[in-house]
């Protein structure tokens, strides 16, 4: 693959988040314009493809990537239809093609969180395989991704109503279960993953993009939790996050 080309990859991504996040922050996207909101998925979760492929090493960090969503998009199904393992849920708004009752953007979106997860916790990958290792690494990795979608919930269930939520729970009506089974089949991946990758330094500019894609993502949610008036969720995130980089910190300075 050309690497040209995959750097307009995320230029395109850059122009587009732009865009939105004016859009978003002045509260002018028109209704016309929802479906913006699945190709920025889309793109996200793309560009996490490119780093698995860097990661693995060619069309094995591909593979992986299709896995990933095919495994998440089946424990999302299990919600919609029986209420496992994140609760009982269903969507409201057309979020395009789906796949098992769930759409096939929701898989590129977990692919985004896996990887972009990776990214802050690199260095413990290249430490001697051991479950211990295994379990600290899918622990934080998991958190991560539980801090994100802290932001993504309220503002895809209050907010703009992508789905809603059949139980209730202490933080902005949504289940405890969702934010459990979100760090259950986040580890369940990043303890495999764990293993597949090699023991090598891998310091690029993608693993650099990965961390910024992250944070963007949060911000653009941020920003539509506050012109939603979800105060409470932008200062638990920004909680959460300053927290992960914190122990990020320490365990470069430890590793």
């Amino acid at each position: 693959m050309n690497k040209q080309w995959q750097d307009w990859i995320w230029i395109v991504f850059l122009i587009w988040y732009g865009v939105g996040i004016i859009l978003v922050s002045l509260d002018w996207l028109p209704p016309a314009l929802n479906w913006a909101n699945a190709v920025f998925l889309y793109i996200a979760g793309f560009l996490a493809i490119l780093y698995a492929m860097k990661r693995f090493r060619g069309s094995s960090g591909l593979i992986v990537s299709i896995c990933i969503m095919l495994l998440t998009v089946i424990a999302e199904s299990l919600g919609v239809h029986y209420g496992w393992i994140f609760g009982s849920y269903h969507y409201e708004k057309d979020f395009g093609f789906q796949l098992f009752g769930v759409p096939v953007t929701i898989g590129f979106a977990w692919v985004m969180v896996i990887f972009t997860s990776m990214a802050y916790y690199e260095l413990l990958l290249n430490k001697a395989k051991t479950v211990v290792g295994a379990c600290i690494y899918g622990s934080v990795t998991s958190l991560l991704a539980v801090t994100m979608d802290l932001i993504i919930d309220p503002v895809a269930f209050k907010g703009r109503e992508y789905w809603i939520w059949d139980q209730g729970g202490p933080y902005y009506d949504i289940p405890t279960q969702n934010f459990m089974g979100w760090f259950f089949v986040s580890f369940s991946i990043q303890f495999i993953l764990y293993y597949f990758i090699k023991q090598e330094t891998f310091s690029s500019k993608w693993s650099r993009r990965m961390r910024r894609l992250y944070f963007l993502v949060i911000l653009m949610f941020m920003v539509t939790a506050l012109v939603e008036g979800l105060w409470l969720s932008v200062f638990v995130t920004s909680v959460f996050y300053g927290a992960s980089l914190i122990l990020r910190k320490r365990l470069e300075t430890v590793a």
